[in-house]
């Protein structure tokens, strides 16, 4: 009987654990990640490729620049197992050799470095294609209506903050981006790691209840 309510109560508290976990997104497509975007600044724009295809593997990546946008300086972060074709200020491609392509339910990232970015807009967009070990091929290049009711096939979107009160937003072909993305990952890490010790002292509590439970129906001796 003892053995069954303690098991009883540590699947409870299990399941109240998990409860509190964040949940995945409820969709997957590629998109860019850019923090230090400001107008008029530099910026590391770093795209995130899911292979949606339970069967194919993602081999290729191109992404277009934004219409009537011409960045002075463009860079790619070294990518062991893809090469890198630039195409004349308007398009950057990342083909896979072999044994590189992202796998069915894997994620890969492709980041470049551009600046500086315009100061008339507020947002830009990054149509993309990827292309499938089959030969199929996706374009991300459907516009975000004002409404924010997401496409099908959303183009990656880079949303610029403002310049700094000197004019300038983070800049430079040298600035350095390891704190900013260390600092990215730390909080990322420390979210999850709150939650999930949140959900250890759940689980804790319970058993602790349960033990006192236990105690309160031992038989007292006569």
């Amino acid at each position: 009987m003892k053995t069954f309510v303690l098991r009883s109560a540590l699947l409870s508290g299990a399941a109240v654990a998990l409860a509190i976990l964040p949940s995945a997104p409820a969709s997957a497509h590629v998109g860019v990640d850019a923090p230090d975007a400001t107008k008029g600044g530099w910026s590391t724009l770093s795209f995130r490729v899911p292979t949606e295809s339970d069967t194919a593997s993602t081999t290729e990546l191109t992404v277009a620049f934004p219409e009537g946008v011409d960045f002075e300086y463009v860079a790619t972060r070294t990518k062991p197992g893809w090469t890198v074709t630039k195409a004349d200020g308007e398009s950057v491609t990342w083909t896979a050799e072999k044994g590189y392509a992202i796998a069915p339910g894997e994620f890969d990232v492709f980041d470049l470095r551009v600046g500086p970015l315009p100061t008339d807009a507020d947002t830009l967009e990054f149509p993309a294609t990827q292309t499938y070990s089959d030969g199929t091929t996706v374009a991300w290049d459907q516009p975000t209506p004002e409404s924010g009711e997401e496409p099908e096939r959303p183009a990656p979107v880079v949303t610029l903050g403002e310049a700094s009160e000197d004019g300038h937003g983070a800049h430079g072909a040298d600035s350095d981006d390891t704190s900013s993305e260390a600092a990215d990952a730390d909080s990322s890490s420390g979210g999850v790691d709150g939650w999930l010790v949140a959900g250890v002292a759940v689980l804790a509590l319970a058993l602790g209840a349960l033990g006192a439970s236990l105690i309160r129906r031992r038989p007292r001796n006569r």
